[in-house]
């Protein structure tokens, strides 16, 4: 059986894993990791933006922006749009280079953003990337190229070509099937040694903390990032994680329970995690559906659309849980 983590040992692995990227402090005092191209940290709560979508199922602008607001106001150290949770798939290309375009305007600087470029083919993913470089992204996030009979040698010719072609640190999401091959951390490791640039992940394939560790014990990494909805934040943290991307519903949450352990108050941001977890159920079990009700009752959403869909995901019993869950909370909810 492993031994114990205490609070001390906790502490001393988040700082030496800090201490392992280049480091600037921001407003609050806290060193993060920084992305060479933007100067920005490149460490903490990254936001997942959920894509909003009126009645009659066209992209809401106006959503879209309130969105970025919010998650500026709940203290996310950056946003990430669109990716799975942004239902990518279910846009235009015209839409993503729009949409694109609304949260770098709305977000002013005021915190990092990075463009999902992911496409089928590197051209598409290319046109993407060269777009969010010219309007302003700091870094851009991609999947593998999933469709079709994918090999790792068109995985590394796609993460080439757009490295090639924007100068922006460029994060590798490995969600595996259906999204693309499950990438190794050898191999992940392996193009971050060719290509610095590349040296950015969002990991996603269990288990995560183990294959974390490997990547800090690389050296070549420079952001180690997580998703599944933050569900096991602490645990990556300890391992050397640079930080997490979830879902935004409960963005201030998540934030308060990383500034929490940064602090080194690893019992509170256990607690608070443990008000949390029940909310990370649903949204595993509901997904997109489920971050969505909880932007219309914070406010921030207009509708729980989903695109090319009239019906509800969530039943009268999951509501009621919603609520129970919901209680305890409250008082960490900031915007």
């Amino acid at each position: 059986m492993a031994a114990k983590l205490d609070r001390r040992e906790f502490v001393r692995r988040l700082s030496a894993a800090a201490l392992a990227y280049p480091l600037i402090a921001d407003a609050r005092g806290v060193e993060n990791a920084v992305s060479p191209s933007s100067k920005k940290p490149f460490r903490g709560i990254f936001a997942i933006l959920q894509t909003p979508f009126t009645a009659n199922d066209q992209l809401d602008q106006e959503d879209l922006e309130r969105e970025v607001n919010f998650c500026i106001r709940a203290g996310a150290h950056g946003l990430v749009w669109p990716q799975l949770a942004g239902e990518f798939y279910l846009l235009s290309e015209e839409e993503r280079l729009r949409g694109a375009e609304a949260i770098l305007h709305s977000a002013a600087g005021r915190s990092v953003v990075v463009i999902g470029v992911q496409a089928p083919t590197k051209e598409t993913a290319v046109k993407f990337a060269r777009d969010a470089e010219e309007k302003g992204a700091d870094a851009v996030i991609a999947l593998p190229p999933f469709l079709g009979h994918i090999g790792l040698d068109t995985v590394t010719d796609y993460y080439r070509a757009l490295a090639k072609a924007v100068k922006l640190p460029i994060f590798i999401q490995n969600s595996g099937e259906p999204w693309g091959p499950a990438l190794s951390t050898s191999f992940v490791i392996q193009l971050a040694r060719e290509i610095p640039q590349l040296g950015y992940i969002k990991e996603e394939i269990s288990p995560v903390g183990h294959r974390i560790g490997e990547y800090v014990r690389s050296g070549a990494m420079s952001g180690i990032f997580s998703g599944n909805a933050g569900r096991n934040l602490l645990n990556e943290l300890a391992r050397g994680s640079s930080g997490t991307m979830p879902a935004c519903e409960f963005i201030d949450v998540d934030v308060e329970i990383y500034n929490l352990a940064a602090a080194g108050k690893t019992e509170e941001a256990r607690n608070l995690f443990g008000m949390l977890l029940p909310m990370i159920n649903l949204e595993e079990t509901y997904g997109v559906a489920f971050a969505k009700e909880v932007l219309v009752r914070r406010g921030i959403f207009k509708t729980a659309k989903l695109r090319g869909s009239s019906s509800k995901a969530l039943d009268d019993v999951d509501i009621q849980e919603l609520e129970a869950w919901w209680k305890p909370l409250a008082p960490h909810l900031k915007s």
